[in-house]
C-alpha cells in the first residue's frame, strides 16, 4: 500500500527523484502550480471580483493542463480497449491538486449565505462581498458561478489545509487504490474461444458488451453468458472492495457532518437525498412504462425478451446516412424548431459536413461508429455542445482523475431534448408532409418513415435505460449506504457477494415483471457497474437529466411561445454561470418540485404511444 506523504512535506519533493521519461511536461506543470500558489496563497480574501475571476481562469487552465497530461499518460489494459492513467501519473496529479486546495479553502468563507458561516450577516464595511451576487454582474467571474455555488453547499470540506491535503492524498492509499485494482482486474478478460481464432482480439469486455446489440439471439446469449461468468469469477473480490468503499464513504460523510453518503456526493449540485428518494419513488410508480415497451418489442420480434435482449435491434433496417445528409437533416429540423438557433448552427454544420466530404470519385468518410444512426446521433451531440458549451472545469474529481469523465448534466439534457426535436421533424415528414429536402434526392416516404421509427426506438431505449435501469442502481446504492444495512457487508459471517446479488435480483425483478425474462447470471450484473465502484451516486443524476429533457419537450409542446424565449436565454447564458436548478428553471422545470420533474414520465408514455401508432401504420 503506498505511503501517504505528510502535508508538511516541501512542495513537489516527491517528484524530484522520479526519473520517469516525459518528466519535463510534468515539471512545467509543477512550476506553474507553484507560481499560482505564490501569487494567491493567503490573498484570496483581498481579491476583487474581476481579480478573482482572473485567478479562477488560471486555475481552470491548470486543471485543463492536468487533465491533458493524464490523458497523454493513459495506458491500455491488456486484452481490452480500456485506457486509464498510469499509477505514477495519478499519484502526481493528486499531489499536484493537494497544493491547490488552499484556494477553495480560502474562498469558501467568503461565500455569503453559507449554512455554517456568518459572512452574510456582516456589515458592508467588513469588505466581504457576496460573491454569488457579484458573479451575476462581473463578466470574468460569471463563468465560475456554478463552481462557486458548489463550494457553498460543500459545508464539510472546510478543515485546516494540512488536514484537507492529507485526506486528499490519502485517496492513494484508500479509495483510489481499491478502485484502480478493481478497474484493472475487471477489465482483464482472457480468451476463452467465444469467437473464431481470427477474431480473438475482439474477445474483450467492451466487445462482449457491444454484442448485446447483435442481430442474432444466440450470439447475444453467448456473449451475455461469457460476460456474466467473468463477473462471477471476480464477484468475491468485488464484494470485498465494495464493502470497503461503503464504509469509507460512510465514514467521510459522518466526519464531514453530512446526513448521508448520498448528501456528501450530491451537495455540489445543491440537491439532497430527500429529493432523490422522492424522485425514485415516482419512477418506481411508473415501472409499467418499462414493461409496456418491452411487451411491445416482444410482440414485434415474435419471442420473449430476456435481459440479454434489452438492446436487440428490431424494426425495419435503416440505410446508413452520409455525414452530409445527417448534418443537413439536423439543420433542417433545427430551422423548423427555432430559426435563430439554426442560423447560429448552420456555419458550423456546413463546416463539419465539408470536413467529411471526400474528393470526387472517393466514398465519403463515415462518422465513427458502425450503427446506421451513428452519423445522426453524433451530429446531434456535437450540435448540443456547440449551441451550449460546457462550463470551465476548475477541479478534477476523483472519477475524472481516473479517466472516467462523463458528459455534463446540461449536455445530457440538451442532447436528449434535440433528439426529440429531430423526432418531431421526421414524424411530421413520415405522416404525410413532403420528404425533408436533405433526403428528397434519395428516399421515398417509406425510408423517412423507417428512419423516424428507428430513431424513436433508439431514443426510447436510451431513455428507459437512463430513467428506470439507472434508478435501480440508485436504489441499490441507498440500500448499501443505510447504516443498518452495512452489517451484511462488514460481517465475516455473511457474504457481501450473495447479499448484494440477492438485493439486485429483487430490484430487477420488480422492474421487469413478466415483460422481461430474468436469467440465472443476472445476480452478478452489479459486479460490473462502474456507478458502484467508480462513480458513486451518479446514477440518479443520469435519471434526472433524462426526466428533465423529457419534461422540457413537454413544456415546449404545451406552450412553444413561452418556452422558446426561455430556451434562447438559456443558450445565451455564459457556460458555467447557472446551477442545475437555475438551468432547469429557465427551461420551465423546477428542480425543487419533484412532481414537475416527474412530468417527464408522461412524455415518455407519449413517445411509447407514438411508437405503437407507427407500428400499426406500418402494418397497414
Amino acid at each position: 500500500m503506498p505511503v501517504v506523504s505528510s502535508a508538511a512535506e516541501p512542495p513537489f519533493e516527491r517528484f524530484s527523484s522520479s526519473g520517469q521519461e516525459g518528466a519535463p511536461a510534468w515539471k512545467d506543470l509543477e512550476e506553474q502550480v507553484q507560481e499560482f500558489a505564490r501569487c494567491y496563497r493567503g490573498q484570496v480574501a483581498q481579491l476583487s471580483p474581476p481579480e478573482l475571476g482572473k485567478a479562477l481562469q488560471v486555475l481552470s487552465q491548470l486543471t485543463q493542463a492536468l487533465a491533458a497530461q493524464l490523458a497523454e499518460g493513459r495506458e491500455g489494459i491488456p486484452a481490452t480497449s480500456v485506457q486509464i492513467p498510469s499509477w505514477r501519473d495519478l499519484e502526481r496529479a493528486i499531489s499536484l491538486q493537494s497544493h491547490l486546495l488552499f484556494f477553495s479553502l480560502e474562498l469558501q468563507p467568503l461565500l455569503a449565505g453559507s449554512p455554517d458561516d456568518s459572512a452574510a450577516e456582516l456589515p458592508p464595511e467588513d469588505g466581504r462581498l457576496d460573491l454569488l451576487a457579484a458573479a451575476h454582474v462581473e463578466p470574468r467571474l460569471r463563468p465560475f458561478r456554478q463552481f462557486l455555488c458548489g463550494l457553498l453547499h460543500q459545508r464539510g470540506h472546510r478543515q485546516a489545509e494540512p488536514l484537507e491535503r492529507l485526506l486528499h492524498q490519502q485517496r492513494l492509499a484508500g479509495r483510489l487504490a481499491w478502485r484502480q485494482l478493481w478497474q484493472v482486474t475487471l477489465s482483464s478478460l482472457g480468451d476463452q474461444g467465444l469467437l473464431p481464432p481470427q477474431q480473438q482480439s475482439a474477445n474483450t469486455l467492451a466487445h462482449l458488451q457491444n454484442l448485446q446489440t447483435h442481430p442474432s439471439a444466440e450470439v447475444r446469449w453467448a456473449a451475455y453468458q461469457r460476460l456474466c461468468h467473468h463477473l462471477e469469477a471476480h464477484a468475491e473480490l468485488g464484494g470485498f472492495i465494495l464493502s470497503i468503499l461503503v464504509r469509507d464513504h460512510l465514514w467521510e460523510a459522518q466526519w464531514r457532518g453530512y446526513d448521508s453518503a448520498a448528501d456528501l456526493y450530491l451537495a455540489r449540485h445543491g440537491l439532497g437525498q430527500a429529493f432523490w428518494e422522492h424522485l425514485l419513488d415516482g419512477i418506481h410508480d411508473r415501472f409499467d412504462l418499462f414493461q409496456r415497451y418491452y411487451r411491445l418489442k416482444s410482440r414485434a420480434i415474435g419471442r420473449s425478451i430476456r435481459l440479454c435482449d434489452l438492446y436487440a435491434p428490431w424494426g425495419e433496417p435503416v440505410p446508413p446516412l452520409a455525414a452530409a445528409e445527417a448534418t443537413s437533416l439536423v439543420w433542417a429540423a433545427l430551422q423548423e424548431f427555432c430559426p435563430e438557433c439554426a442560423a447560429h448552427a448552420k456555419p458550423w454544420l456546413l463546416e463539419v459536413s465539408s470536413e467529411r466530404e471526400a474528393p470526387p470519385g472517393e466514398p465519403e468518410r463515415p462518422w465513427p461508429g458502425s450503427e446506421p444512426l451513428a452519423s445522426l446521433l453524433q451530429a446531434l451531440e456535437a450540435l448540443s455542445r456547440r449551441l451550449r458549451p460546457e462550463g470551465p472545469r476548475v477541479w478534477l474529481d476523483l472519477e475524472e482523475l481516473q479517466g472516467s469523465v462523463q458528459p455534463s448534466w446540461e449536455i445530457r439534457v440538451h442532447t436528449a431534448f434535440l433528439q426529440q426535436v429531430l423526432l418531431d421533424y421526421l414524424l411530421g415528414a413520415a405522416r404525410g408532409t413532403p420528404a425533408p429536402s436533405p433526403l428528397r434526392n434519395r428516399a421515398s416516404g417509406l425510408e423517412v418513415f423507417t428512419l423516424a421509427q428507428a430513431l424513436l426506438i433508439h431514443h426510447l431505449e436510451a431513455q428507459l435505460q437512463a430513467v428506470f435501469y439507472q434508478s435501480l442502481i440508485a436504489r441499490l446504492e441507498l440500500l448499501l449506504y443505510r447504516l443498518e444495512n452495512t452489517a451484511p457487508l462488514a460481517s465475516s459471517k455473511a457474504s457481501p457477494t450473495s447479499w448484494v446479488g440477492e438485493e439486485w435480483l429483487k430490484l430487477i425483478q420488480e422492474l421487469c415483471g413478466d415483460a422481461v425474462e430474468l436469467l440465472p447470471e443476472d445476480q452478478f450484473c452489479w459486479v460490473g457497474m462502474p456507478e458502484l465502484f467508480l462513480r458513486p451516486f451518479s446514477a440518479p443524476q443520469v435519471s434526472l437529466a433524462s426526466l428533465v429533457a423529457l419534461a422540457c419537450h413537454r413544456q415546449y409542446h404545451l406552450s412553444p411561445r413561452t418556452f422558446l424565449p426561455r430556451y434562447l436565454n438559456w443558450l445565451a447564458s455564459p457556460p458555467g454561470s447557472l446551477t442545475w436548478g437555475e438551468s432547469a428553471q429557465l427551461l420551465q422545470v423546477d428542480l425543487s418540485e419533484p412532481e414537475e420533474v416527474l412530468q417527464g414520465l408522461e412524455e415518455l408514455e407519449h413517445w411509447i404511444e407514438v411508437l405503437e401508432e407507427l407500428l400499426e401504420e406500418n402494418q397497414d
